[in-house]
């Protein structure tokens, strides 16, 4: 099975990014997908956050655990959790903060769910505009 993300950004009404991804591959593979697609740098705490349809961000999937949560809350680290394990259906939403400090993010959307195919790489389909700069000062 295959997901296929569309990502944009607020900052910048031409940028468009798809890939399309395994859906048996984790969130860092998706991680290392989007900084490639959008030719960023892999040296930054990057978080995906999954969102209900109002774009309200709720599970955290993280690069790294920070030790910031509390006991009871789950930690979703980006090398061990599969896509699959959140991504259930299309339009489901995710935000991707590749600027933590000046709380700036990609908005994703599952576009489609392809059922009875596998890819072993992830693929950048569609690369529209520049991409924001990746840290502002």
């Amino acid at each position: 099975m295959l997901f296929k993300f569309v990502c944009i950004c607020d900052e910048s009404e031409r940028f468009v990014r798809e890939i399309t991804i395994d859906a048996d591959a984790t969130f860092l593979d998706l991680n290392k997908a989007i900084l490639d697609a959008c030719s960023y740098t892999d040296d930054q705490i990057t978080s995906f956050y999954i969102c209900n349809d109002d774009w309200e961000q709720k599970e955290q999937i993280t690069r790294e655990d920070m030790g910031t949560g509390s006991a009871d809350q789950d930690v979703y680290l980006m090398e061990k959790t599969p896509l699959r394990e959140f991504i259930h259906d299309e339009d489901q939403k995710l935000v991707f903060v590749f600027d933590p400090f000046n709380d700036r993010a990609l908005y994703i959307k599952v576009a489609e769910i392809i059922t009875g195919k596998d890819l072993d790489n992830p693929v950048c389909s569609r690369s529209e505009g520049k991409a924001p700069k990746q840290i502002n000062d």
